[in-house]
Parts: structure tokens; C-alpha cells; sequence
């Protein structure tokens, strides 16, 4: 093969594969925030009725109904501070209500910042972001981790799943049980939805049982990018396959020489 040929493989090859895809997802592991964590508290509670507000940068917490102000019951953590066992694990210092070791299990493959999304029926509330920028008719790929458990002050059995919706499109994962202050997960998901318009409502729902508990789902790392087209991968395919008999027939050339 001439050079001039071999090099339009190599553009071929570089025109087929698929570069990285960009996440879509603002935010997707919670470490930016208009409202820094306060020093000694492990975190704070998000949304409009709360002290920080809607302070997760990219993301909404649902505001709750009107007969129960406080509902919509979502919590912004930082792993390092609960895995430490800060002085304060407490999202706030009038509350009693926090994540210890003794049912955290661990950081997220994510790392930094998770949020814990309370599943009693009461207190549960979407945690959703508008996703800009999308191709309508194009397949995305939507990946997040997420783990069950309880608050430390509370005890009891539970059960907690996440309900998952991405536009008209939705989906659970599996439920999980746990006994008191139990702890499963990480657990990763990934799940493919073809976009219907080029914006489209990404909510996660905490959703356990039984009430009062509370059962409890943590959310962390997600993220949504574009799933390459079969017409691309077979483009990648073809451009491997010309490289590698271009350079099995210049080793022929050598061993003939």
C-alpha cells in the first residue's frame, strides 16, 4: 500500500471512530454548589423550603406539597465528612437525622458529594434537571450509581428503588431490602433512551417501604452521552480491518526482500 493510501486509511480511522462523548448531565456528581457545605456539618437539605434552597448547581428538588411544607425530603452529603465520622455528620445542627459509618458503606466510585433522596411516601419528591442540546431520534446512554440504606435514627426494615424517568420514558430499578441501618450498593445503571425532542426532563424519585422509616436511596455519578450509530461502528470496523492488511503487506514485503 502507498503512503498516500495508507494515510487515507488512517483518516478513514479517524473519521469512524467515535470520540468521547460529552456528558450532558450538569453536575451529574453534585460537587458544585451556590451554598459551600458549612464546616462541621456533613451537609444540608436542598429545595425551596429549606435554609440552602435549591443550592445544588443544574438540578431542581422537587418543592413538596402544599399540606406538607417540608416534603421533598433530598440531602446533599459529602462522602469524606460521613466516612471520617466528622464531629457533626448532620446536614444541619438542629436535626438528629444523619448518615454514620455504621450504614454507609462507602463513597460512590464517583467520589466527593451524593445525594440521599428520602422514600416515604410523605417525604419523597423528584431530584430532575432539563437536559438541553439533544437530537431528537438519537439513542442516548443514561449511567448513574445508587445505593439503598436508612437514617441512623431510625430503625426497622425497608425496602427502596428508584423510579427513573428521562422525557416520556421511564423506568425502575430493582428493590432492594435491607434490615435496619442496613446498606446496599453501589450499584450501576445504565439504560438507553431515544430522545423525542431536544429537550427532555431527567427526574429521579425515591420511592420505599414502609413509611416513617425512612427507606432512603442515594444518588450519585450520572451522566448521559450519545450512543454511536451502527453506521459509525461499521465505518471503525472497516478502518481496522484496511490498517491491518496494509501492515501485513508490508511485513510480506520485508520477509520477501
Amino acid at each position: 500500500m502507498s503512503k498516500f493510501k495508507y494515510l487515507a486509511v488512517m483518516g478513514l480511522f479517524a473519521l469512524a471512530a467515535p470520540a468521547s462523548a460529552a456528558n450532558l448531565i450538569v453536575n451529574g456528581g453534585f460537587e458544585t454548589l451556590s451554598t459551600p457545605i458549612p464546616s462541621g456539618k456533613g451537609g444540608y437539605e436542598i429545595g425551596v423550603h429549606y435554609n440552602y434552597g435549591q443550592a445544588l448547581t443544574g438540578w431542581t428538588s422537587a418543592p413538596g406539597s402544599t399540606t406538607n411544607a417540608n416534603s421533598s425530603f433530598n440531602v446533599l452529603f459529602d462522602a469524606s465528612k460521613v466516612l471520617t465520622s466528622e464531629p457533626d455528620t448532620r446536614y444541619s445542627a438542629s436535626e438528629t437525622q444523619k448518615l454514620s459509618q455504621a450504614n454507609f458503606a462507602g463513597a460512590s466510585p464517583d467520589g466527593g458529594n451524593f445525594v440521599a433522596l428520602d422514600g416515604d411516601i410523605f417525604f419523597n419528591g423528584a431530584l430532575s434537571q432539563t437536559v438541553n442540546g439533544l437530537t431528537p431520534g438519537k439513542t442516548y446512554a443514561l449511567k448513574f450509581y445508587w445505593a439503598g440504606t436508612q437514617f441512623e435514627n431510625r430503625t426497622g426494615d425497608i425496602t427502596e428503588r428508584l423510579d427513573v424517568s428521562f422525557g416520556p420514558s421511564s423506568f425502575s430499578t430493582a428493590t432492594v431490602a435491607n434490615p435496619t441501618h442496613g446498606f446496599q450498593g453501589w450499584f450501576l445503571v445504565s439504560k438507553n433512551f431515544k430522545a423525542v425532542s431536544s429537550s427532555q426532563l431527567l427526574s429521579f424519585l425515591s420511592v420505599g417501604t414502609p413509611d416513617g422509616l425512612p427507606p432512603v436511596a442515594l444518588l450519585d455519578g450520572v451522566s448521559l452521552s450519545t450512543v454511536p450509530e451502527p453506521q459509525s461502528w461499521a465505518l471503525l470496523i472497516a478502518g481496522f480491518g484496511m490498517v491491518g492488511v496494509a501492515a501485513r503487506r508490508r511485513r510480506l514485503r520485508v520477509v520477501a526482500a
